[in-house]
């Protein structure tokens, strides 16, 4: 995976001030992303030239399947609309789900978590958290991550609440 066409999923500032283990509504955005969310196709995303965005998940062994925005329209299982979750359909590998994993980055100061929360994304394919890091992993504080739901609120233009 080219780091130039797919960067993480991010979720940036939790709708509670306090993360905890429990599911949780949260904020999903992609930096600079306008307006026009587009639905179409079992995708998320926003097609419009020259700066198309579309969330996909990457395949894993794991239940915890990563999150990244590419150019490319690959994930075609999402449901997704104003005023719902955001939810993956079922495939041959597994369950439908609206249950995402957030887990903080490794690398960021306190300071700058604080002044931008940002959280990297995974599809929960079933209630298993991680205990151990693996290759899906490696770039998070295991520690941090907690299940959220992600809601697409009506009227927000760019923003999944």
């Amino acid at each position: 995976m080219s780091s130039n066409r797919h960067t993480p999923a991010e979720l940036l500032s939790p709708a509670s001030s306090s993360v905890t283990k429990a599911v949780s509504i949260a904020t999903l955005t992609k930096a600079g992303l306008e307006a026009g969310w587009n639905f179409g196709n079992g995708g998320l995303g926003y097609p419009w030239c020259p700066t198309s965005s579309w969330l996909n998940i990457v395949d894993s062994i794991r239940p915890w399947k990563p999150l990244v925005w590419g150019k490319s329209h690959i994930t075609t299982t999402w449901k997704a609309g104003y005023g719902k979750y955001l939810t993956a359909s079922a495939t041959t590998t597994y369950s439908e789900s609206d249950v995402f994993l957030a887990c903080k980055p490794l690398g960021l100061t306190a300071a700058e978590f604080a002044a931008a929360p940002k959280w990297t994304l995974f599809l929960l394919t079933d209630g298993t958290l991680p205990t151990a890091t693996d290759e899906t992993l490696v770039k998070v504080e295991l520690q941090s991550c907690v299940k959220t739901k992600l809601l697409v609120a009506s009227g927000t233009a760019g923003v999944i609440l």
